[in-house]
């Protein structure tokens, strides 16, 4: 499950929506990619197509099963002055300085269901969140033109019949890029980010209340603070004009985390991996403009 950015390998891993697969083919000046993008010059308005992607990832933050997942998905990219829509999320740009950007960003993610030590308890259903996102972006004469993001999102669980809240996560993330990684033309990204979240969010996960304990399932009372901290490192690029790829991989530890003596988090640290393609044959005639 996803309620933050360490979670991301499902969506981009299953609907390759990885911003970072959709750079554009033609070399641009330097700037920071990792931010929320200010479009380059040349690259059209709006862009639309499928993506298709695999990933092998836990059920949740801690578990000890692991599935794979895929989907073919539609995906549309715009570039508007305000509104942006590209890799995975909307934003909408709601201030700017040269080193500062502050956006509205949303995310989403799978659900999970069949899991053995959740057995008798209710499904984790899809989530996804909302929620303000300042960027700093005053680092570009560092190495890999790193970026600190600072999230903060509420979130909500839904089946499609109702709508639950799961409280908010804040996410600091530092993200940063190298390009033409071996003398090759694709680029390798990295990023960090540890996450704190509301009670609401870990009982979501890690919550036994006594009506669902068993003999090897005790009844535990979550609290809120730290989650984990997610190390991610994805390799990307676009060789058409029509056509991106990346694959990535994650790591999450959870060693500290709030809620370590739930029955319900096995594991203290996850792997996930995933690959994706992005076709993008329709795109508008005008180009974007900052």
């Amino acid at each position: 499950m996803k309620p933050h950015t360490f979670w991301t390998l499902i969506v981009a891993a299953t609907a390759s929506l990885d911003a970072w697969a959709t750079e554009p083919a033609v070399p641009q000046a330097p700037a920071s990619n990792m931010a929320p993008a200010i479009a380059p010059a040349g690259l059209p308005l709006w862009e639309a197509g499928l993506a298709t992607g695999a990933g092998y990832v836990p059920d949740y933050p801690g578990a000890d099963r692991y599935r794979t997942r895929g989907a073919v998905l539609p995906v549309f990219t715009y570039r508007g002055p305000v509104l942006r829509i590209d890799g995975g999320s909307i934003r909408g740009r709601l201030a700017r300085t040269p080193d500062w950007e502050l956006d509205l960003s949303a995310t989403g993610a799978f659900n999970a269901s069949n899991n053995a030590l959740r057995e008798g308890m209710p499904a984790l259903d899809y989530l996804f969140g909302v929620g303000p996102q300042a960027v700093y972006k005053g680092l570009r004469t560092w190495p890999g033109q790193p970026t600190l993001h600072l999230k903060l999102r509420a979130l909500m669980s839904t089946d499609f019949k109702h709508i639950d809240g799961r409280g908010f996560s804040l996410d600091p993330e530092l993200r940063w890029r190298l390009r033409q990684v071996a003398g090759t033309p694709a680029s390798l990204s990295f990023s960090l980010q540890p996450t704190w979240a509301s009670r609401s969010l870990h009982a979501y996960f890690y919550q036994v209340n006594p009506t669902e304990a068993t003999t090897n399932r005790p009844a535990y009372n979550a609290r809120g603070g730290y989650l984990g901290t997610e190390a991610a490192v994805t390799l990307s690029h676009r060789p058409q004009r029509d056509l991106s790829w990346f694959v990535t991989a994650r790591l999450m530890s959870l060693h500290g985390a709030a809620n370590t003596g739930s029955p319900l988090l096995r594991d203290r640290s996850n792997v996930a991996l995933g690959a994706g393609l992005v076709w993008t044959p329709w795109r508008s005639s005008s180009t974007a403009v900052d």
